[in-house]
């Protein structure tokens, strides 16, 4: 009789033996590329690939995702982290299972409000609620940008068709001081795949905390689409209201124009967004 394990690789039925999971599993498609996912019906079993960030990925959730569910964060229980060896040449994790669709699979996903609010609420308090943590290994993140000022105004002239306006907010705005924040524990990875929710539009989790760590409270809205941020900020202003000053603000329209930039978008359509999204934005300060 099929169990559900028949077809498993041997060192997938090795763990679940080890640690006392008698359950059918399966390995679930994934839209991700550091993991491979196996799932029971209680129990979600995570092996890095060979992808270059997976292992570190692994050692970071380790500390970050129970530190994030001790401080009320919507995380999954982490049940085991397994860095042995015994079974494979890599670590694995075994976490609570959480049932629910990824944010970015859903139809429309932009128009889960409620969710994207709740989002806003729970990154809130991520940045407010963990203060005190300990890392001795060193294996949480230092999530960071990765472009600058000159490579945004290269960006805008190499469009072929000028936006003044860009090119003076970059100038005027991008300064050390817009650009000098206090640090705080950050999710590092907001991306839509990363929040499970209901298809009624209710916020189940935050997942994949494989780039956590201290950073600018802003980057965590980096990958947020900039038709939701306004009400990401909603959520967010609930517990976090006093991270919101025109600093803050100003980092999230930057890292947007460069995300425009970076994805080629055009450029009198990305005028015009961060035309609209700096007008929203300033209404907050």
């Amino acid at each position: 009789m099929d169990n559900g394990k028949e077809n498993l690789k041997k060192e997938i039925l090795e763990i679940l033996r080890k640690n006392r999971i008698n359950e059918p599993c399966i390995k679930l498609n994934t839209h991700g590329i550091a993991n491979e996912i196996y799932a029971t019906e209680n129990y979600i079993i995570r092996i890095p690939t060979d992808h270059p960030d997976a292992i570190s990925d692994a050692f970071t959730e380790s500390v970050a995702a129970p530190l994030a569910k001790s401080n009320g964060i919507k995380t999954p229980e982490l049940i085991c982290f397994d860095d042995s060896y015994t079974i494979l040449n890599k670590t694995y994790s075994i976490w609570e299972r959480v049932y629910g669709f990824t944010l970015g699979e859903m139809e429309n996903y932009l128009n889960y409000y409620n969710t994207w609010r709740k989002i806003g609420f729970e990154l809130g308090k991520i940045h407010v609620n963990i203060k005190h943590f300990e890392d001795p290994k060193g294996w949480l993140d230092n999530p960071d940008r990765d472009y600058t000022k000159d490579m945004i105004i290269q960006g805008l002239n190499d469009t072929g068709s000028k936006s003044s306006y860009l090119l003076n907010l970059i100038q005027n705005k991008y300064k050390d001081e817009v650009f000098t924040y206090k640090k705080c524990f950050v999710h590092g990875d907001t991306n839509p795949f990363n929040f499970l929710c209901t298809e009624d539009d209710r916020l189940l989790s935050v997942i994949d905390w494989g780039d956590a760590g201290l950073a600018d409270p802003a980057i965590d809205f980096y990958m947020i689409p900039i038709e939701v941020l306004d009400v990401v900020l909603d959520g967010y202003s609930e517990v976090a209201k006093a991270n919101i000053d025109m600093n803050f603000i100003y980092r999230i329209i930057i890292d947007k124009v460069w995300i425009g930039v970076e994805e080629r978008k055009d450029i009198f359509l990305l005028e015009k967004n961060i035309m609209e999204l700096e007008s929203k934005l300033l209404k907050r300060v």
